[in-house]
Formats: C-alpha cells, structure tokens, sequence
C-alpha cells in the first residue's frame, strides 16, 4: 500500500559483472529510490548462477535499501549471504513480473519447502519483536496460507483469505487489516495478536521438521 508498504526489486546480472558497474547500480538505485511510492525500496542484485540455484547462504553482489531509516549499500563480497533472499527468490518465481528480460520462472530456481517454512516461522518471531501488529499478524495470515496450500500472498490478501477461511482470530486479523489500510493508527502487538503469532509460528516449524 502506498507510504505503508516496502517496494522491493530484485535484479539478476550477468555472473562476471564488473565493480564498476555495481557501483553505477548502487549510485541509480539511490537516486531513484526517491520517487519510490512505498514506505522503502529494498533492492538485491544477484548473478545469473545465483538465481538459478538459489541456496544456502543466499549469496548476492550489491544489496541497496533506502528509505526513512537512511539509505544502506551492501555488496556481497563483504558478507556471505541474506536470508532474505530465500524469500524474495520465492515470491519471484509465485508472483514477480519482469521489467525487462525473462520470466522470473525461467531465471529463478525454486526455492525448498522445508526452507520457506524455516524463514517464515523466523519472520513470525523477528516480527513480533520488532514491527506493528498489522506486519505482525498479517504476516502470519499469509504463512498460515503458505503452510495450507503453498500460495505466496500479500499482507492484506492474507488477512482477507484467513476471514473468509475462518482461520484465525476474526477480531485481531480485522484490526490488524484496519492498521494496514491506515483507517486506525498502527500499534504494538497486544496479548491476542501474540498468542496467535506464536501458534502460528509453532505449526511452521513443526511442518518444517516434519
């Protein structure tokens, strides 16, 4: 949603990119994340090889996110992975559309199961430390909608289809839908949002163990 949710990018490189080309994407990606309509632009750029097998450590070449925090440039030979990336390869290949070139299908390698489950139940945690109740909640509507049938969905598709599904707290998911659309101010996770994160959270990593 506008001025509430990330925009993220994900851009995949020829494998012998140059130095100096990274730092010319690093210099655009800065100057252009000041037209970006969400609340931050997250942006990864990974090679070709990386994407098609994408694995652990989730290797990148330049990571650039720039938003009311201040701006960050990460290149990849400073570190040894990003988790997120698991993630962003997975959304990708369910929902990404390309700007330019190939279908995000025909680049991106698919991503394990047992993994996202992982990642996912990690983010439920993560989330209730240290974002609102709507990210929160509304994150844990959409893994409860991985976990059942393996769609990737967005925050407020989730919390949509978990009412429909009667699936969870009706009251805590339609506060946290209201939090999301700005129509009440966002808040800290209260007693009701964390029972149902964690149970959430708990189902997760039992699948991913299982």
């Amino acid at each position: 949603m506008p001025g509430r949710s990330d925009v993220d990018m994900l851009l995949v490189a020829a494998d012998r990119i140059d130095t100096a080309s990274l730092d010319r994407m690093a210099l655009a990606l800065l100057e252009t994340a000041r037209e970006c309509p969400g609340r931050e632009l997250e942006s990864s750029i990974v090679t070709v090889s990386q994407a098609a097998a994408p694995a652990a450590p989730w290797p990148f070449v330049l990571h650039v996110v720039t938003g009311p925090g201040g701006s960050r440039v990460q290149k990849g030979a400073e570190m040894p992975g990003d988790t997120d990336l698991l993630m962003h390869y997975a959304v990708c290949r369910a929902a990404g559309w390309a700007v330019h070139g190939p279908a995000p299908r025909e680049l991106i390698g698919s991503v394990a199961r047992p993994a996202i489950l992982g990642y996912l139940a990690a983010e439920l945690g993560w989330g209730l430390e240290h974002r609102s109740e709507a990210y929160a909640v509304l994150n844990a509507c959409r893994a409860a909608i991985y976990l059942a049938d393996g769609q990737i969905v967005s925050k407020v598709q989730g919390g949509e289809t978990a009412l429909g599904r009667g699936s969870g707290p009706a009251d805590v998911i339609r506060r946290a839908l209201a939090q999301q659309r700005g129509t009440e101010p966002g808040q800290p996770p209260e007693l009701d949002a964390v029972e149902f994160v964690l149970a959430t959270a708990a189902a997760l990593r039992s699948a991913a163990a299982g």
